[in-house]
């Protein structure tokens, strides 16, 4: 039987081997069973992003390949969510996703939805069925999606095709809360999940505000 300073050093050693892909990526949030499971698999499978669904214990990533997958918290029953056409029709390739626990609800980020050959923001329910179109974009290219918990409020960035401008926006809103020439890599970090506002739901950060402005 391993000694407890045996299984401490591995999860510190799970820990420090595993190679953070991207910025929304919280490993400190994940059991160290997922951590090890992450840790063996391919290449391709690496998180790119992680969310977690803490009523139902289980652990939502999304992979280099466009893939949404999950798993429970004992690093057990590895299911896929949603992937590219093959495996549900009308979905292409997704490059964000986020949840809304509570809802039970997936959103996510579709590079052609097939029925109308524009790229699309699209739900489904967290086992990735009843897929809806949200809206489509004829311009535009969705690419980040972050739900705010706090405020009950989807935002999601887009890039103009063919251009390098950014824009973030609150779904509902016609106007964006931001434009820029700069990806927008982490929407959280924009966002005040404490400050509403009637008129405009959650405040973005007071430099974005004024950067708006201008």
């Amino acid at each position: 039987m391993p000694t407890r300073l045996t299984l401490v050093l591995c999860a510190i050693l799970a820990a420090l081997c595993l190679t953070r892909c991207d910025h929304q990526v919280r490993y400190r949030q994940l059991p160290f069973w997922v951590q090890r499971h992450f840790q063996q698999l391919s290449e391709w499978q690496h998180p790119q992003k992680i969310e977690v669904d803490h009523s139902q214990r289980k652990i939502y990533w999304l992979n280099k390949q466009g893939e949404i997958r999950a798993i429970g918290a004992n690093g057990k029953n590895e299911i896929v969510i949603n992937k590219g056409i093959g495996a549900q029709a009308g979905i292409t390739f997704i490059s964000d996703f986020t949840i809304d626990e509570r809802a039970g609800i997936l959103y996510f980020t579709d590079l052609m939805d097939v029925n109308s050959g524009q790229s699309a923001l699209k739900k489904a329910d967290l086992n990735g069925n009843y897929t809806e179109v949200i809206t489509t974009f004829p311009t535009k290219v969705p690419y980040a999606v972050h739900w705010d918990d706090a405020n009950e409020q989807l935002y999601y960035a887009t890039r103009q095709k063919g251009g390098q401008t950014h824009h973030l926006y609150q779904l509902g809103q016609s106007l964006s809360l931001m434009k820029t020439t700069q990806k927008v890599n982490d929407i959280a970090a924009f966002i005040k999940p404490s400050s509403y506002s009637p008129n405009q739901g959650v405040l973005v950060a007071d430099h974005l505000l004024e950067y708006a402005k201008q």
